[in-house]
């Protein structure tokens, strides 16, 4: 049998580069780079064995690379099975994620109302069950959701970002769809 021949980082970031150069829509560039990340995920020996080093308080966050020009970040994820961030949202940017390997449940949620001050009003938008070599994708105003490692193995994730991802909110819920917003930085578990 043969075996599949390795799209490397460096390629999947040239052919990033060559996106973002292209200027083209938003709801465009996310389904291209969804095509680029599901050809990216067909094989996991580019990634650094860091990566499968799980953390028991929460999941790892792997800095693979990051345009010079702040248009696009791309993250390595390390899941321990059953570990889960909280309902979050990405800083107004566009983000495509694809599973290495495990499987991931990804609860979405859409804005409804804008913000009060720091509240917001969301509303679930559906829960999908991403498996090995599935991807996802999602842009503002759809750009809220809970990840969640389920099933008995760890789960690597690759996410591809809009620009470097340093801070987001984080949502509360307060009563029925009411939820109170506060901002976290984010760093990385490791850079590369």
């Amino acid at each position: 049998m043969a075996s599949l021949k390795t799209y490397s980082l460096k390629e999947f970031v040239q052919d990033m580069t060559r996106l973002v150069e292209d200027n083209i829509e938003e709801a465009t560039l996310v389904n291209s780079t969804e095509g680029l990340v599901g050809e990216l995920i067909k094989t996991n020996d580019w990634l650094p064995n860091s990566v499968y080093q799980v953390n028991e308080n929460g999941y790892t966050r792997h800095s693979l690379y990051r345009d010079p020009e702040n248009r696009f970040e791309v993250l390595a994820l390390g899941w321990k099975a059953g570990q889960k961030t909280p309902l979050h949202d990405h800083d107004g940017t566009w983000g495509v994620e694809g599973v290495v390997t495990g499987m991931m449940k990804v609860k979405n949620f859409v804005r409804n109302e804008e913000e009060e001050g720091e509240y917001v009003k969301l509303i679930p938008a559906g829960t999908v069950r991403l498996n090995e070599h599935s991807t996802g994708e999602l842009l503002p105003p759809a750009d809220c959701h809970i990840l969640e490692s389920v099933g008995e193995k760890m789960a690597v994730t690759i996410h591809v970002y809009g620009k470097q991802l340093t801070k987001f909110r984080l949502f509360q819920l307060q009563n029925d769809r009411t939820y109170k917003v506060k901002w976290v930085k984010v760093g990385y578990t490791k850079e590369y």
